[in-house]
């Protein structure tokens, strides 16, 4: 809980019960007289002391205890009347008198319940110490200042700075217990309460609690435990504060507070103990929680308790200020955890209340190994209250004994499990960052489930969210090899419904040559996400935990295959060239690298390699420091390179390397080299070369070119024909129904099958025709990454059977890979997307058909036209009848008459053949 937002709320009961305490006292106050010789901040204010005052109210009670009787002539401080302005509200003014010096605290009740108005009025030096008869109580008093100070406070009033200061303390010597002796209960063996003002110090209340101490086991718990009735804890002393600046908390934490606990119970262990305050709508609670694990004489279990705790409502109300003790409640565990060890047989569960309390949500686990399997189950479950969504997810698995169930070549089914989720969704970035951190094992047959059910539950709940009308389903297995020399753990997890996104987890591991004690371990984490919608593949692993004979492996590889307008075409490992400008969806990868140093010297390399549509990369980089408090030897040697085809194998390789020696941190000298080989024929070699020593440099830059163009470049093959043989396949040519304005015509069976074979096409259809051999329409430099003289090759309009021309209209596009078709430097083969929508066909027009042979058809189905309520073509109805002709064909004749000729010729229609065209192409 914030602690502001409790300040406010003990505030706003505070000024509720001073004003409801001041309104108590209309009638006394009526027939009081105005103090005559008073100081000027009190003339015509301060009112006759008043003869009694109701025992009815909880804050004159708490007066009359801590003070005694304050309408008493001689008491230190007289209760008196109080007028702020004459004909205003008269409230109470508490007024304590030292010799000639006077300080009054006044409460007058506000208008139409807007809350009271609080004053102050301090004369210079006024001390007071007072102790009660009976011992219980003792309160002093102090206020400073050099001259009369007055002050209001109200409702959301603003900050008053006192002109002085002020100090009162009010001390409780007595032990309080509130809840049964034999039963969940507190006490305490003090109170102090000091409350401060000045004019540097911002006004600020503390409450001192001695000797604390809580019973928070029930006594059936505690019986089953060893006890015979309830537990305390040992006491403690703590303190709560209140100030505008830090809202309500306790003074050495925030709004929960650990104390040291211990508990006399035979088997029992206390974990923690903890003090918080929270807000429960209708005021402030004080809860002490305790955590504990304890196994039971005799039993063989054991139970982890979280959470256990009392709730103890503090009320600010007329009747009672302080602990209620009929709302005393204890609090079930949060969590608890149960396990199980009798011979064979062993395993425990666990359930925990999840977020705030009664919000509905729990987690339970239960995990227990049979000696042959060994189940889990793992469960998440929110509860349709305070307008949640009633979901669940749960987990399940059955691991077997060593060696698995073994399959065939070293093979061994060693898990099967699963993951069901209703009213549940996968959060794609929580589950890659939970799967690429090392942390799959979350969801995969997860180890020593009871102890870390909190971990778990707290990851499943991030990954899997609720969401209305959403279901997850997830199969997983693990398989080995090798005795577990290979094991490889991975789950399909499935989003529905629409739409529809597959995600797949992993984890390889590879330990040789021994499981146990392995020289080498590489441990691989996969993430995977299939979305047929776009559609894309994505792959991403990353090396995590892994070693080469001690010396750490890392590193992360990547697969992408995309289609759409962004088609794309990514393979890395480790990471991509320095100027290559990643697509969308792709990340930025770690590169594959090694430490190989000892301690003493940090030698460490790195390298990648990237295959995209347009370009090929890779590269390396070793770095050596060699350093002892400032004098040794530093260097690092590198390459990047990238290779392209234009119109014959060419590439460009960057190296760099430099190397230094230092000296108490200061770098005595260095040689640098950095330079770009490009080729072959021609070759082109630039860069530069530096020297330093000392306060000398010297630099060489270089750019040479040497060798000549190949005598014969590669031929590229004839486009022609190969445009010809596409054309004449029968995939090329596509019958397509429009989307609008299609026939309301049914066909039988025959027909449907003829449809879906291709030998004929739907009356209302278009035909298209497209290749996937070259874009038209557009200038070509390459072909087949093979240099080619410009051209541009289009679709001349299509002719029929009888060499007469056919109309065509909208153009059809395809993906192609730009490098296959167009020059591309450098940067564009590094930056370019890998798939570009260029023009591939036309669209025919479907105004010319060849109408079949006149056949007869079965049409009865054909008569059977509904017509929406109200709907007519003619004058409207009159009388409110109907329009006549309900029946099929009457209606239909209604609407516009159609003979049995026309739907015998749409029939005919329907059977044009699809080969009755052709194409040419023209360069």
């Amino acid at each position: 809980m914030d602690p502001n937002t409790l300040l406010k709320t003990v505030s706003a009961l505070f000024w509720k019960l001073a004003d409801d305490a001041a309104r108590t006292l209309r009638d006394p106050l009526a027939g009081l007289q105005a103090l005559t010789g008073e100081h000027p901040a009190l003339q015509d204010r301060l009112l006759e002391p008043l003869a009694a005052l109701p025992d009815s109210h909880s804050l004159f009670r708490l007066l009359r205890d801590a003070l005694g009787d304050v309408t008493e002539a001689g008491s230190p401080v007289r209760a008196h009347g109080w007028e702020r302005a004459t004909g205003a509200a008269r409230g109470l003014a508490l007024v304590l008198t030292d010799g000639g010096s006077r300080a009054v605290l006044a409460v007058s009740p506000g208008p139409d319940d807007t809350g009271p108005t609080v004053d102050v009025v301090v004369t210079p030096g006024v001390t007071f110490s007072s102790a009660h008869p009976d011992g219980l109580w003792s309160v002093t008093a102090e206020a400073q200042s050099q001259d009369a100070w007055t002050a209001s406070f109200s409702p959301g009033g603003a900050s008053v700075t006192p002109a002085g200061t002020a100090t009162i303390t009010l001390d409780h010597r007595a032990q309080i217990t509130c809840g049964p002796a034999d039963g969940p209960h507190i006490s305490m063996d003090a109170l102090h309460l000091t409350a401060t003002a000045s004019s540097q110090v911002p006004f600020t209340v503390e409450l001192g609690v001695l000797g604390f101490q809580a019973a928070v086991l029930p006594p059936a718990l505690s019986s089953f435990l060893g006890d015979s009735g309830a537990t305390t804890t040992r006491r403690t002393d703590f303190a709560i504060r209140a100030s505008r600046a830090d809202g309500l908390r306790f003074e050495d934490g925030g709004a929960r507070l650990e104390l040291p606990v211990s508990l006399n119970l035979p088997g029992v262990t206390a974990r923690r103990f903890a003090l918080e305050l929270d807000d429960d709508g209708t005021g402030v609670v004080l809860r002490p929680t305790l955590s504990l694990f304890a196994k039971p004489a005799a039993l063989p279990l054991n139970a982890d308790l979280d959470g256990l705790g009392l709730s103890l409502p503090v009320s600010f109300d007329a009747d009672r200020i302080g602990v209620d003790p009929l709302r005393i409640s204890a609090n079930f565990p949060t969590g608890m955890g149960i396990g199980l060890a009798a011979g064979p047989v062993s395993g425990g569960g666990a359930v925990q209340q999840r977020g705030e309390a009664g919000s509905g949500a729990y987690a339970g686990v239960l995990d227990v190994d049979l000696g042959v399997v060994r189940v889990q189950a793992i469960g998440l479950l929110q509860l349709p209250v305070n307008g949640q969504q009633l979901s669940f997810l749960v987990l399940l698995g059955a691991e077997f004994g060593y060696p698995g169930i073994q399959l065939s070549f070293g093979f061994a089914l060693d898990a099967v499990g699963g993951l069901v989720g209703v009213n549940r969704r996968v959060d794609e970035e929580r589950l890659r960052g939970l799967v690429l951190d090392g942390n799959a094992d979350r969801i995969l047959f997860p180890g020593n489930a009871v102890a870390r059910a909190d971990e778990i539950a707290g990851s499943l709940e991030a990954c899997f969210p609720v969401a209305r009308s959403r279901f997850v389903i997830g199969p997983m297995v693990r398989i080995t090899w090798g005795g577990r020399i290979v094991s490889l753990s991975a789950a399909l997890i499935l989003d529905m419904p629409d739409p529809v996104r597959a995600f797949l987890v992993g984890r390889l591991t590879i330990a040789l040559p021994d499981p146990v004690v392995p020289l080498i371990r590489l441990q691989a984490n996969v993430f995977g996400k299939i979305d047929p919608g776009v559609p894309s593949v994505e792959l991403l692993a990353t090396l995590t935990g892994s070693r080469i004979v001690g010396l750490p492996v890392a590193g992360e590889f990547f697969l992408l295959l995309r289609g759409g307008r962004e088609a794309v075409f990514v393979l890395s490992a480790g990471g991509f060239h320095p100027r290559y400008a990643r697509p969308p969806g792709v990340p930025q990868l770690q590169r594959l690298s090694m430490d190989l140093g000892n301690g003493i010297i940090s030698l460490r390399a790195e390298a990648y390699l990237a295959l995209t549509s347009n370009s090929l990369q890779f590269g390396a980089k070793l770095h050596l420091d060699a350093v002892i408090a400032g004098c040794g030897v530093e260097g690092y040697l590198g390459l990047d390179a990238l290779f392209v085809w234009e119109p014959t194998l060419s590439f460009a390789v960057h190296v760099y390397a430099g190397v230094a020696v230092l000296a108490f941190g200061e770098r005595l000298a260095s040689v640098g080299l950095d330079f770009t080989l490009e080729g072959p024929a021609p070759w082109h070699a630039f860069g530069t070369g530096t020297i330093s020593v000392l306060f000398w440099d010297v630099s060489l830059d270089f750019d040479e070119r040497w060798g000549e163009l190949p005598a014969s470049a590669v031929r590229a093959e004839d486009i022609l024909p190969l445009l010809r043989d596409a054309l004449a396949k029968p995939d090329a040519w596509t019958a397509e129904r429009s989307l609008a304005d299609r026939s309301g015509l049914r066909y039988t069976d025959v027909a449907n099958g003829l449809l879906a074979r291709g030998e004929v096409a739907a009356p209302d259809a278009t035909f298209r025709v497209s290749e996937k051999v070259v874009p038209l329409e557009k200038p070509i430099t390459r072909f087949h990454r093979v240099g080619v003289p410009e051209q541009s090759w289009r679709i001349t309009p299509v002719e029929r059977a009888t060499d007469e021309p056919m109309d065509t209209f909208g153009p059809l596009t395809e993906p192609f890979v730009p490098g296959e078709f167009f020059a591309m430097n450098d940067e564009e083969q590094l930056s370019r997307a890998a798939f570009e929508d260029c023009t591939s066909g036309v669209r025919l027009s479907d105004t010319d058909v060849r109408i079949g042979s006149r056949h007869l058809v079965d049409e009865s189905y054909e008569t059977g036209y509904k017509v929406e309520p109200g709907w007519f073509t003619g004058p409207p109805p009159q009388n409110g009848r109907a329009l006549g002709g309900t029946g099929a064909f009457v209606l239909e004749g209604f609407a516009r008459p159609v003979r049995a000729a026309e739907r015998a010729d749409r029939w005919r229609a329907a059977q044009r053949p699809v080969d009755t065209m052709k194409v040419e192409i023209l360069r």
